[in-house]
């Protein structure tokens, strides 16, 4: 059976006082029965003395014995509480001994590596770890050791839904001597943050090449830009960011821009917003902005982008509109104004404009539904009225191919009322730039009228003829 200290102490001090006693009884004995009483009479006064300091000696122990044992009852007390607090934190925590025996880990370290208390404590990582992991453990422990102080190491620790990055903080522990005796590691489960790192590098390197500026900024000043605005209004970064940017705005924009930033504050989004900039050699560029604002903190996102080059091009658009409805307005007033039949269609010989002489020949209206070869409307006849001309030798297909004609003579007879008409067909290709066939424009000259008044005036002239003793000759 095991007898605790203080059991000990009690026992002896029994036994000493028992021996005391035995030693007092036989001097007493000697005393009254000894001849030489002085010596006796000393003796007598030691043992009692002993009997004295014995006793002192043992409530001094037995002072120091609950001394010692509030204080372990305190020190097991601060031992919970530390273990309370190191298990209830999300930081693994763990000391080892300076060979790598692990004396104390907490619930978030062995929860790392799936293990108890006791699977871990008295082994090292050589034990329960692969040998390259735990090489690199002990490494960065050595390291730690030979610093003399703390150091911070990343740590790469697999887990069941993949490997999770650490910040562990190792350090040495020192005795009252200063000698170092353990090694103590805080690690961070820095997983998130270093995803959230990457991301945001990401995020930063395409805020940085990015073809379109891209602003954040405050209700007054720009507060990070990238490349692309120094680039295009020709001002360096800090140029920019030392300035309110209104003081780069055309100043007749001002105002209007500050407005635009006041519904953005009040959570309206802006879309297309443009207003005009000064670049650094005096130019002036047009910008269309799409912006957003953070309600909390009033800072402004923008996208902007150079549109200084479309509103040109869409001015000039609208100019040559203009000047196309113009030129068309004159077109068709000359078209109107020409006594003859005129007919435009494009490459797939599809009519895009016929004037009013040609829509009364055709008696359609809509100029898309005559057909540039008449084929749907007439019957196209030589001029002696009994043999069909030849499609391809129609003046709309010659142009088609690039030739030039003038003036074919033939009859158009109606599908409908078997009306005749004679008339001359004449076509031109149009040309574009790149020399290339366009359009074709097909002219009809109706002559029926003036063929019968050739035939009357024919026929007059030889009864005058007749009457004034001319012979009528017969025609060849």
């Amino acid at each position: 059976m095991k007898i605790s200290f203080e059991k000990k102490i009690v026992l002896g001090y029994i036994i000493n006082l028992v021996v005391v006693f035995v030693i007092g009884f036989i001097s007493i004995r000697q005393i009254f029965f000894s001849s030489n009483k002085s010596w006796q009479w000393i003796a007598f006064a030691l043992i009692v003395l002993s009997i004295v300091m014995l006793t002192i000696v043992f409530f001094i122990l037995k002072g120091q014995l609950k001394a010692k044992k509030k204080s372990d009852l305190e020190l097991l007390k601060n031992e919970k509480l530390l273990q309370s607090i190191i298990n209830n934190t999300s930081n693994a925590i763990s000391v080892k001994k300076l060979n790598g025996e692990y004396i104390l880990v907490n619930k978030e370290f062995q929860s790392l590596f799936a293990s108890e208390e006791t699977d871990i404590i008295g082994k090292t990582n050589h034990e329960f770890l692969s040998k390259d992991i735990a090489d690199t453990y002990r490494s960065s422990d050595l390291k730690a050791l030979k610093a003399g102080e703390e150091i911070q190491v990343e740590e790469i620790i697999e887990q069941a839904d993949g490997p999770h990055t650490y910040l562990s903080v190792k350090f040495p522990l020192f005795d009252i001597t200063s000698r170092m005796y353990a090694i103590g590691t805080i690690s961070t489960d820095i997983t998130e943050r270093k995803k959230m790192e990457r991301s945001l590098k990401a995020a930063d390197t395409f805020f940085n090449l990015s073809i379109d500026s891209l602003v954040i900024a405050s209700k007054n000043k720009l507060i990070k830009i990238n490349p692309s605005l120094s680039k295009l209004l020709g001002y360096s970064d800090s140029e920019l960011l030392a300035k309110p940017f209104t003081s780069f705005i055309f100043p007749d924009d001002v105002e209007m821009t500050q407005q635009q930033i006041g519904t953005l504050q009040k959570g309206t989004d802006l879309v297309n917003f443009k207003n005009r900039w000064i670049c650094k050699d005096g130019t002036i560029k047009w910008i269309s902005w799409n912006a957003t604002a953070d309600q909390e903190t009033g800072i402004l996102y923008a996208i902007a982008r150079n549109i200084t080059e479309e509103l040109q091009i869409k001015q000039e658009e609208e100019k040559a509109l203009r000047n196309l409805f113009e030129s068309k307005q004159k077109l068709n007033m000359v078209l109107e104004n020409i006594s003859d039949g005129v007919l435009v269609a494009n490459t797939s010989r599809q009519v895009i404009l016929a004037n009013d002489v040609a829509n009364e020949l055709f008696g359609i209206e809509d100029d898309s539904k005559i057909s540039i070869n008449f084929s749907d409307h007439f019957k196209v006849l030589f001029p002696n009225g009994k043999k069909t001309f030849p499609v391809q030798d129609l003046p709309a297909e010659r142009a088609l191919v690039g030739e030039i004609t003038d003036d074919i003579d033939v009859i158009l007879k109606d599908l409908a009322t078997n009306e005749m008409r004679r008339v001359l067909l004449s076509g031109r290709p149009i040309i574009d730039n790149e020399n290339h066939i366009a359009a074709v424009v097909v002219t009809i000259k109706d002559i029926s009228r003036y063929k019968k008044l050739e035939e009357e005036l024919e026929k007059k002239d030889l009864e005058s003829r007749t009457m004034i003793g001319f012979k009528r000759t017969k025609k060849k």
